[in-house]
């Protein structure tokens, strides 16, 4: 049992999420606290009512109603020490922004993350659901996670084979660990070679001298190309890719191929296959329904227009999804969690 000594933290009540949610879907929580150390999550979390958890709130999908009480976990800190093989051992607290987070390692000049530049959210909500982008995966860069158990009121080191990692997913995000908050992420940087493979990335250095590559060369890449194809968030609010990319069998891949021009990737002995590329060849980039756009640059965005709800959200993705599996035999999963009640 853990005892430590927590400075006050405020409840306010009826409390609404508009601004913490990167969809701005107006949304009302019963409490809400601001968690900013182990201690005041160890306090706060004595709670009678239903307990909900809110990082960065890039991932979400609020409904208009939330019963209990709201911990948002902004746990800062950042600290930086040598192993005995030359790499960097970090530890990250849940609450960091995760785009400045990476930006700060180039800026000291320890490179591995800057693939992953740009992504929204928080550092807790990493793992969580195991970013990826361009080419390289979280997973890959973890050395543990550390947890608050809800149950037993201990913190626990989860190391990465623990964390469970999938595509898009982790122990985090599904039964096996429950009742669990993550308070800081340890990553082992300094050893993985640069990561170019990925073909946008390869295409915008396909000019490049090997010599003029650079750890700091590809994160400007990724940040031009994301910009290039995702919308401001502060202008178009979303969360980023609504959809996960199928993963499918030979057998399955074949048979689509069949039906779609479409590029698949190895993951493992299964094909990962673009989604955007299903939901573009049914004609949905562009098109608007209600208040929620598909993003003519890239259909895995729904964006909210202005005064969207969760429920319009859900309809429109449904909508796609049922095109897609209709015409491909293949259904689409969401990306983003849903939270809440509609009333």
């Amino acid at each position: 049992m853990i005892s430590t000594l927590a400075r006050p933290f405020s409840v306010l009540r009826d409390f609404s999420l508009f601004s913490l949610n990167s969809l701005k879907l107006e949304s009302h929580v019963e409490e809400y606290v601001r968690i900013t150390s182990l201690a005041q999550l160890i306090e706060a979390s004595n709670f009678s009512g239903p307990l909900n958890f809110l990082g960065g709130g890039s991932n979400l999908l609020l409904q208009s109603r939330i019963e209990g009480r709201m911990l948002h976990i902004g746990i800062e800190g950042i600290t930086v020490t040598l192993d005995d093989d030359g790499r960097y051992l970090v530890r990250v607290g849940a609450g960091e922004n995760w785009h400045k987070f990476v930006m700060h390692m180039l800026d000291v000049g320890i490179g591995g993350l800057e693939n992953l530049a740009l992504i929204p959210g928080n550092v807790g909500g990493a793992p969580y659901q195991n970013i990826g982008a361009y080419g390289r995966e979280l997973s890959e860069l973890v050395h543990s996670v550390e947890v608050f158990d809800l149950t037993t009121k201990e913190t626990r080191v989860l190391p990465n084979e623990e964390c469970k990692f999938s595509y898009r997913g982790s122990v985090f995000r599904s039964n096996f660990v429950p009742d669990v908050i993550i308070t800081h992420v340890n990553f082992l940087l300094g050893r993985l070679p640069l990561m170019t493979e990925y073909r946008d990335v390869r295409e915008s250095l396909s000019g490049c001298s090997p010599e003029e590559i650079d750890h700091n060369l590809i994160a400007d890449t990724v940040i031009r190309i994301r910009q290039s194809k995702l919308p401001d968030l502060n202008k178009f609010p979303n969360v980023g890719s609504f959809f996960k990319n199928p993963i499918l069998t030979k057998r399955e891949y074949d048979r689509l191929l069949g039906k779609v021009d479409i590029v698949g990737f190895s993951q493992g002995e299964m094909i990962r296959v673009p989604a955007a590329r299903l939901i573009d060849a049914q004609k949905w980039k562009g098109r608007q329904v209600g208040s929620v756009l598909v993003w003519h640059r890239q259909p895995l965005v729904l964006v909210n227009c202005g005064g969207a709800s969760a429920e319009e959200f859900l309809d429109v993705a449904q909508r796609v999804a049922d095109d897609v599996e209709q015409h491909y035999d293949i259904r689409l999963l969401l990306e983003p969690v849903l939270m809440g009640n509609k009333t």
